[in-house]
């Protein structure tokens, strides 16, 4: 997960501090350790969506550039990236995607996640149906790709906001333990981060215990999102 947070994260974390919707940052938090649920409403969680497909497009600075067109051989599918949405209800993610083909012209991919609700929480755990909602060339040509891509969105909008509470005793942001969702909005429970090699400080030892890789990338989170799907 990303170490850097969004701007318009923070700000909102912020404001609701200043506000007293949520108190203040706790300090030195240990691995493993939780801090206050932070909530976001359903509209500016469409807000932050659309950051969260901003940066996950790459683009980390403010930019006019309202789509991206994805590749593949001789295909070529444009994704907005200003006009994406989201829509909750209990135990559900529902992500729109606006695209546009010069077969199709402009149309509206749908993905649909199962996640945590107040009585079956979940932690990060998320399932989706293997084939999105949408027209048929786009989703047998782009299907995966846009699953992907909805849950790195998705991810990116939690982690970001779970970054801007706060940072624990090693001075990494905090991330995400769990998502709720109802209707009226995602609750997030930020977690001092568990000890992995590369943002820990700790070495293993030669020949004595096994190589550990680092963290899977968010993108890789998708798929195996989508793998365990429905």
């Amino acid at each position: 997960m990303a170490k850097d947070v969004a701007p318009e994260f923070e700000l909102f974390v912020s404001d609701a501090r200043r506000s007293k919707q949520l108190p203040a940052a706790a300090e030195r938090l240990t691995p493993g350790e939780i801090a206050h649920p932070i909530v976001v409403e359903p509209a500016r969680a469409a807000e932050f969506l659309r950051v969260a497909a901003r940066r996950a497009s790459g683009l980390f600075r403010p930019t006019r550039r309202s789509e991206v067109v994805w590749i593949q051989g001789d295909s070529e599918l444009a994704v907005s990236l200003t006009s994406i949405d989201i829509k909750l209800a209990d135990g559900f993610i529902i992500v729109l995607i606006p695209v546009r083909t010069d077969q199709t012209g402009e149309a509206s991919v749908e993905v649909v996640f199962a996640v945590g609700k107040p009585d079956a929480p979940a932690g990060l755990y998320a399932s989706a149906f293997r084939r999105p909602n949408g027209p048929p060339l786009i989703v047998e040509a782009w299907g995966e790709a846009l699953i992907a891509f909805a849950w790195q969105c998705v991810l990116g909008m939690v982690s970001g906001l779970a970054g801007a509470t706060g940072k624990d005793a090693r001075g990494n942001v905090l991330v995400p333990a769990e998502m709720v969702v109802t209707a009226n909005g995602i609750q997030i429970v930020p977690m001092a981060r568990h000890r992995f090699v590369g943002s820990s400080g700790l070495h293993t030892k030669p020949d004595l215990h096994p190589r550990i890789t680092s963290p899977a990338k968010s993108r890789t989170k998708s798929s195996t999102a989508k793998r365990g799907a429905k």
